[in-house]
């Protein structure tokens, strides 16, 4: 069998295995947060104006766009990560539209990322074994897995992103041969920041490298020809924002300028908006800079080696080893001269998120494993760099096909030290279909959930995406520390029977309080909380190993699913609201 045959093949099999472990079982998982739950409503609510304007073109949706949107439900917020939500609908005309649909999404992009690895890494490193090896790891990587099986963002701007760069540094090779993959790479990196803002600093590692490319080219007598290239990627880079502005512009023109449809907007719970895609992102990004996550008197102390931490425990800290090793590796090759463009713009994608992500949203500040998601491609390359380097450089002596099965085997056995931690990462949500089971053998699933914040709150299996409820008391507060008794009691009254809850929570409204607190914040849960009708162990959110999956660092940690009785707690509060923790 030649080279490249078997290559390929270990390349599907490799795709083969990323695929089986982002796959698995997602159509039994659900929506437990607040990003998945707004983003799925986004889904929901293109689904819903798209099957309006379909029944209405064949002689249907008489009942007006008003009652149609109420009735079919949806979401508002639509200038959120437009460009996801937009694929999300894509997927639901294949799929339908599930609370699964957008996880299939970040699957398929999970997927393509590991191929985008096998591509640069193979580019960069002109060994095809680096590549192979850095998918391969991917693959299998629990933090990769954990968020190709959810509803956020992050992984598909980190595919889309790596796919940019693959076709920007084929471009790099032979400018001359592949010089319409310019334009593309630069749609695609513009593509992301409509994908996920947190990425907007995504084109200044590719405006570098074309202004190197251009100060190369000045001592040709080229430099205003290439100096042209720079100003159109800049300009192509940023044509995917200007779209979405103009879309949700004349989309926010069109929603008010009908009162029934601003009305219906406000769901009688007067937040009422439509922003534009840059209104929208500009506030959300001044919000999360400005303001901890976590409402409480005496946060911890800042963590700014947090991330750094997170990579060590995720991925085991033999492998984080590897890494610093490779990136030994990559260097030496950097000042032996060996593609250092390439090298660079790959080691950007690690340092660049690394960095800021660690000075704008270290631990307690809105920190999130899955910002390291654009950083993981590069961190897995770096180990792969290294177990191949490790293997010539002790093995000089044998044949090169003698060292690559041995680079083969080393890689295959790391990878088959992730196995108990992967174990880990497919139970996560695994609960929550046997809950919900048990709630529909006494009387129906309809419930709330506590894991938007109640600020809208999740509803029911196959109903998650149609319905939000808000509980909150007022905007400023969001449900922090108050929900409104009287929007509880219009849920009960709408037939939700049970309130399901988690106990990772940075906040202390009544409900949270009255059901035991939150092992972050013990001190807020009262001294007789009512009791659950049934329990279950629920690993849920970002995975951690099992020695610090009872950390109190991260809200989203393996935790226990309670279901209680939405009568037992209205009864509580409705006996004296001042006095409902004696």
């Amino acid at each position: 069998m030649s080279g490249s045959r078997l290559e390929r093949y270990v390349l599907l099999g490799t795709l083969a295995v990323a695929a089986m472990l982002r796959g698995w079982a997602v159509t039994e998982r659900g929506l437990f947060t607040g990003d998945e739950g707004f983003y799925a409503g986004g889904v929901k609510t293109y689904s819903a104006v798209f099957a309006y304007l379909r029944d209405y073109l064949t002689g249907g949706g008489q009942e007006g766009l008003v009652a149609y949107f109420t009735q079919h439900g949806g979401n508002p917020i639509l200038s959120d990560k437009p460009t996801f939500i937009v694929l999300g609908f894509l997927a639901s005309l294949v799929l339908g539209v599930h609370d699964y649909t957008l996880i299939a999404v970040s699957a398929l992009f999970g997927v393509l990322t590991v191929f985008c690895v096998y591509q640069v890494g193979k580019l960069v490193s002109g060994r095809a074994e680096v590549g192979l090896a850095g998918a391969l790891l991917l693959a299998v990587s629990p933090l990769h897995v954990a968020y190709s099986r959810s509803a956020f963002a992050d992984v598909t701007a980190a595919a889309v992103a790596w796919l940019a760069t693959w076709i920007y540094l084929r471009f790099w090779t032979d400018p001359h041969r592949y010089r319409r993959y310019l334009p593309g790479s630069a749609l695609l990196v513009g593509l992301v920041f409509t994908i996920h803002p947190s990425l907007l600093w995504l084109p200044l590692p590719f405006l570098f490298l074309e202004l190197w490319r251009s100060w190369r080219g000045a001592a040709l007598g080229s430099a205003k020809r290439r100096f042209k290239a720079v100003f159109m990627f800049a300009w192509l880079a940023a044509v995917p924002t200007v779209l979405w502005e103009v879309t949700t512009r004349g989309m926010q023109f069109l929603v008010f300028s009908n009162p029934s449809w601003s009305t219906a907007l406000a769901r009688g719970t007067g937040q009422g908006q439509f922003e534009t895609f840059l209104e929208y992102t500009g506030l959300r990004a001044i919000i999360d800079v400005s303001a901890p996550v976590m409402p409480v008197v005496n946060p911890p102390s800042p963590e700014y080696t947090y991330y750094f931490t997170l990579l060590g425990a995720h991925e085991g800290w033999v492998i984080f080893g590897l890494a610093m090793a490779g990136a030994a590796f990559a260097g030496l090759k950097w000042f032996k001269g060996a593609r250092p463009p390439q090298v660079l713009l790959v080691a950007l994608l690690l340092l660049i998120p690394l960095t800021l992500n660690s000075l704008l949203f270290y631990y307690p500040q809105h920190a999130a494993p899955r910002f390291l998601l654009i950083a993981m491609p590069t961190f897995v390359l770096l180990v792969a760099l290294a177990l191949v380097e490790v293997v010539q450089g002790t093995m000089r002596t044998w044949t090169p096909k003698v060292q690559t099965v041995a680079a083969a085997t080393l890689t295959v056995a790391v990878a088959l030290w992730q196995a108990p931690y992967l174990a880990e990462v497919l139970k996560i949500r695994s609960a929550y279909p046997r809950v919900v089971d048990y709630i529909a053998q006494r009387g129906g699933t309809k419930h709330i959930t506590d894991s938007m914040l109640v600020a809208r709150v999740y509803v029911g299996r196959q109903n998650a995406i149609d319905h939000y409820v808000s509980l909150r008391v007022s905007d400023s507060d969001r449900g922090y520390r108050h929900i409104s008794l009287p929007k509880l009691q219009d849920a009960y009254a709408r037939g939700y029977r049970y309130f399901v809850r988690t106990p990772g929570h940075f906040y202390a409204n009544e409900l949270v309080r009255l059901t035991g607190g939150s092992y972050l914040l013990p001190e807020t849960a009262c001294r007789h909380p009512v009791q659950p009708l049934y329990e279950l162990f629920h690993p849920q959110g970002s995975y951690w190993p099992a020695e610090i999956r009872h950390s109190e660092r991260d809200a989203h940690v393996p935790h226990y699913l309670r279901v209680y009785l939405l009568q037992d707690l209205i009864q509580r509060l409705e006996r004296d609201p001042l006095a409902y923790c004696d």
